[in-house]
């Protein structure tokens, strides 16, 4: 049997149908099920403003010019500030064994410094503690075997909130994937992963 792809975005889609907000829940099943599907989603205005703000940042970190933001200077100069000099849009993959499937795990982080793995959000609000349990630290740990710190950097274009997490004592990705794994079962999922997921040779 062939590997299977699998990503952080695939596992937070997975995990936010159990951690949504009272009354989210149906939005929060189709929207899995449409990335267990990879089917394209409408961009949102939300996810617009993700993107140009991290494109001003990346822009301001190499020094590429850019036209000013009246909204979210203070925070784009925040953030680039902590990136510069860093590797932008690193892919990295690896093959890896969890739940008894054999896996390629993938990913693509946004900035990459000195072993530390670096992830810029953009968000209208923020609470301590937001990412404590995302997948995502844990994926980039394993893909990145040198990194000992991530850091999310999370704007709301103003004020600058940072996340810090350190190699030990995060959960290891496999433990997570194998509960995904087993969820997908469970829930009759899985034949679904196989077919939409398979990793090419």
């Amino acid at each position: 049997m062939g590997r299977l792809l699998i990503t952080q975005s695939l596992i937070s889609a997975w995990a936010y149908m159990f951690d949504c907000y009272e009354g989210h829940e149906d939005s929060a099943r189709e929207a899995f099920e449409r990335a267990l599907r990879r089917e394209p989603t409408d961009r949102t205005g939300a996810m617009q403003n993700g993107i140009d703000f991290e494109n001003c940042v990346y822009a301001e970190a190499a020094g590429r010019p850019r036209g000013p933001h009246a909204k979210w200077e203070d925070g784009i100069q925040a953030v680039a500030n902590q990136i510069r000099g860093a590797q932008t849009q690193v892919k990295a993959s690896m093959e890896i064994e969890a739940g008894g499937e054999k896996l390629l795990l993938y990913g693509i982080l946004d900035a990459l410094k000195a072993g530390v793995i670096y992830d810029v959000k953009f968000s209208k609000s923020y609470e301590a503690g937001k990412y404590l349990n995302s997948a995502q630290h844990p994926a980039y740990f394993r893909l990145i075997p040198e990194a000992y710190e991530f850091r999310y950097l999370i704007s709301d274009g103003t004020c600058l909130y940072t996340e810090v997490y350190r190699r030990v004592p995060t959960r290891p990705i496999e433990g997570i994937i194998a509960e995904f794994l087993e969820s997908l079962r469970c829930m009759g999922y899985m034949e679904t992963y196989r077919e939409k997921w398979a990793a090419l040779s």
